[in-house]
């Protein structure tokens, strides 16, 4: 019998929970025991109700804000709240359509498609879209064209199997004929393997070069370098969209948000946490390991290339976010950047 009456106690503790963070979602109000009874059908006591809502503030899923009697998520609530969920919230035809006419309008090159997918994010979720470009080690080398633009400039043009594409200037003077050699060195030798290994193979295979075309020499020397220092990318767009949230009346997550637009390092390096996560991932407030985020939450996914994880994608948002949806979006978003890579 104790049994049972735990496990009753565990699941009317649950339902609580669960409507307090719905209805503060809703209307970003703390919440009292006659808000859960009259409008979410929990069949209780209000005596019941509010000694439930004070165990669960005890075990720390929710606090209340002052003196104010009403309880808002904690945290950890929130946590709780997104590991219950069984199920994702699907997305009507017409908001899936949406979605993929989006894409089907727009230019193929990777760039393009991959900020596209950032404003997508950020317009349907209405907070902070981004895209992480794909991976520099999991970008192999598909093309590289060598122009002399200037009498003492190369433009390096290069691209990689998933469509991305870079350009790079050296500083080089090159005959025509010299020119034409070492395109066709560069595409012999590196064509087919990943940015990340390309300086290695340059370094490795330019030495014929050295005694006989030092100028070629120079010149691949250089392009390895810059091939080298190609970095990780991300797009992000909607940075100012948490203006607008009543929440963040101090305005400290906006310029936590503003800062990481500016210094996208620091957010490539909190995203890149996520890349070997599989399905949905879910970060709030404090979860989060950079300081910037510590008032946000964030949901991510990779987005991939036939079988292989090259990148990840996500919304930054308060706390107070509908998660189904957020999650949601961002696994449709996934699926249909997925298709986009099968098809290049």
């Amino acid at each position: 019998m104790r049994q049972v009456a735990l496990e009753v106690l565990k699941e009317r503790k649950a339902k609580i929970l669960s409507a307090v963070i719905h209805h503060y979602i809703k209307t970003g109000k703390p919440v009292g025991s006659n808000v859960l009874i009259d409008e979410y059908n929990i069949n209780l006591s209000p005596a019941t109700v509010r000694n439930l809502m004070a165990e669960l503030e005890e075990e720390e899923f929710l606090t209340h804000p002052h003196t104010s009697a009403g309880r808002i998520p904690t945290d950890k609530g929130y946590r709780a709240y997104v590991d219950t969920l069984v199920k994702l919230q699907k997305f009507a035809v017409e908001e899936e359509e949406r979605i993929k006419a989006e894409y089907e309008q727009k230019h193929r090159e990777i760039e393009s498609v991959l900020s596209e997918t950032s404003r997508i994010l950020s317009g349907l979720s209405q907070y902070t879209g981004f895209v992480l470009a794909p991976k520099t080690q999991y970008n192999d080398i598909s093309n590289i064209e060598l122009l002399q633009i200037t009498p003492d400039q190369v433009l390096v043009v290069l691209l990689t199997h998933t469509g991305m594409v870079k350009h790079r200037k050296i500083e080089a003077s090159l005959r025509p004929q010299q020119l034409a050699r070492l395109r066709n060195f560069l595409n012999d030798k590196l064509r087919g393997i990943s940015l990340a290994e390309a300086n290695g193979r340059i370094v490795s295979e330019i030495k014929n070069f050295k005694t006989n075309e030092e100028e070629i020499y120079k010149a691949a020397q250089k392009i390895g370098d810059i091939l080298f220092d190609i970095q990780d990318d991300i797009y992000i767009d909607g940075a100012s969209n948490v203006i607008a949230i009543p929440d963040f009346n101090d305005f400290e997550p906006v310029k936590s948000l503003i800062k990481l637009n500016e210094d996208k390092e620091k957010l490539i390096q909190i995203v890149n946490e996520d890349f070997t996560s599989n399905g949905i991932n879910v970060k709030i407030g404090s979860e989060n390991s950079l300081a910037e985020l510590k008032d946000l939450s964030m949901v991510t996914t990779v987005y991939k290339d036939g079988d292989r994880a090259v990148g990840v994608l996500g919304i930054i948002g308060p706390k107070r976010m509908e998660y189904e949806k957020m999650m949601a979006l961002v696994n449709a978003v996934s699926k249909i950047l997925n298709g986009f890579f099968k098809k290049s």
